[in-house]
């Protein structure tokens, strides 16, 4: 499941050789593993590790911006940053920044989260600070119209990225404005400009319950000390009935059709986007995974070889997937002049058409298995990896799913690789951005 290493990602970017002398929980192996839930409901993953000197805490609330209301898209993003919002010497930030620690947070479509890393020893400080954050009494008025600026700034900062606003006009294209997946993350200046303390405070009760949540650590920490802690900081917050996640099912094939929009930059970015594998179908998802390998491995794929080293149309190629909850989508991109973009379309439509025709070889399928188990292995080399892992497993599936990521990958055949490129081999969602001076 690629966005389990790669979940701040966009794009399939970490190729690199497997480092020696990691540590044996690097792999997510489960016998490194240890989970309990409270009785309010909150789970609880550790993933020990006695020789780091550090330890990594995410708390993650499993509602995302797929959960935003119709028509008030940035809500859960403004809810995560409302919880960031204090003011003065009780904030909970500055109790880790004072320990020498590092705090972070994030929104993505089906979950928020929010993470420390501190020396192992001051771990208490870390779970209490977070606890402090996403178990709130209420919300300042004034501090959310401060974090809706900051909010809106983000939305705008998004679209100047041209590899980020490429990946949303394809999730938007693909699923529909309607869909959950549909909306930006960040939401955009209308939506984000209609929300208020009302929204975000719905929001906060409805989603924002330990039944809810996980409190997931990783690196030098005892599993019953932790339990203790995580106890003494959530276990009294009582749970509550949550609401299913909105969704629906998008059918296969892709519905076709090209979304064209502007781009401050001089070069064109093109995706072939399809609806891709959810997270409950396992097989598919690796198989997916290896699929992207095969062909846009930088110096391996198939793809990226043709159009970068063959062609010379296209300056870079990669693959989005970031499995979901729900269908996610699957894009091919490349990076190229303007003026190629027919060129560079062909290319990939032909690419995506020989594996759906043919597996891969023997070799090819082993060297695709092993790169894609050195990415992942160095993808969760630290701490901060590890919990952040867990997170996104426990999110969209399960957290036992990141121990059984690899077996599944060696388990995948030529021909489940091969089954999978037939849902890519159609006529796509093609989305592009052109430089403005271009715009048809």
């Amino acid at each position: 499941m690629r966005g389990a290493a790669w979940v701040f990602a966009l794009a399939v970017s970490l190729w690199g050789p497997l480092a020696a002398g990691r540590s044996h929980a690097s792999t997510l192996e489960p016998e490194t593993i240890r989970a309990t839930k409270l009785a309010n409901g909150l789970a609880v993953i550790v993933c020990e590790d006695p020789a780091s000197p550090v330890a990594s805490v995410e708390v993650v609330v499993r509602a995302g911006s797929a959960d935003d209301p119709i028509g008030q898209h940035g809500l859960a993003h403004l809810v995560e940053h409302a919880c960031w919002a204090w003011v003065g010497e009780d904030d909970p930030r500055a109790a880790i920044e004072d320990v020498g620690g590092v705090t972070n947070a994030g929104t993505l479509r089906d979950y928020t989260h929010f993470s420390a890393t501190v020396a192992a020893d001051d771990l208490p400080v870390a779970i209490r600070a977070l606890a402090a954050m996403v178990l709130r009494e209420g919300f300042d008025g004034g501090a959310i119209a401060r974090e809706q600026s900051v909010v809106l700034r983000e939305s705008r900062a998004r679209q100047d990225q041209p590899r980020a606003a490429l990946n949303d006009l394809a999730f938007e294209a693909v699923f529909g404005s309607a869909h959950p997946y549909g909306g930006r993350i960040e939401g955009d200046e209308l939506s984000i400009a209609a929300l208020g303390p009302g929204q975000v405070t719905h929001f906060y009760r409805t989603w924002y319950v330990p039944n809810n949540m996980a409190v997931i650590v990783a690196g030098r920490a005892d599993f019953d000390v932790v339990r203790a802690h995580v106890q003494a900081s959530f276990g009294r917050r009582a749970p509550a009935a949550v609401p299913a996640h909105a969704g629906a099912i998008v059918d296969r094939p892709s519905p076709g059709g090209v979304r064209v929009a502007p781009t401050s930059h001089s070069d064109a970015y093109v995706m072939a986007a399809f609806v891709g594998p959810a997270a409950d179908e396992q097989p598919e998802v690796c198989a997916s995974d290896l699929l992207a390998t095969l062909l846009c491995h930088e110096s391996f794929g198939r793809l990226a070889k043709t159009l970068r080293s063959e062609q010379g149309l296209a300056s870079q190629v990669g693959a989005d997937f970031l499995t979901q909850r729900d269908r996610a989508l699957f894009g091919v991109w490349a990076v190229c002049k303007p003026g190629d973009v027919e060129a560079v379309k062909q290319t990939i439509r032909q690419a995506l058409a020989a594996a759906a025709a043919q597996p891969p070889s023997a070799q090819e399928l082993k060297t695709a298995k092993r790169l894609l188990a050195a990415e992942y292995a160095f993808a969760n080399e630290t701490p901060a990896d590890r919990a952040a892992t867990l997170a996104f497993y426990e999110a969209v599936d399960t957290y036992r799913a990141a121990s059984s990521y690899l077996p599944r990958v060696r388990a995948v055949t030529g021909e489940d690789v091969m089954r999978v490129a037939q849902w890519y081999s159609g006529e796509p969602v093609w989305v592009v951005l052109l430089p403005e001076a271009r715009q048809p």
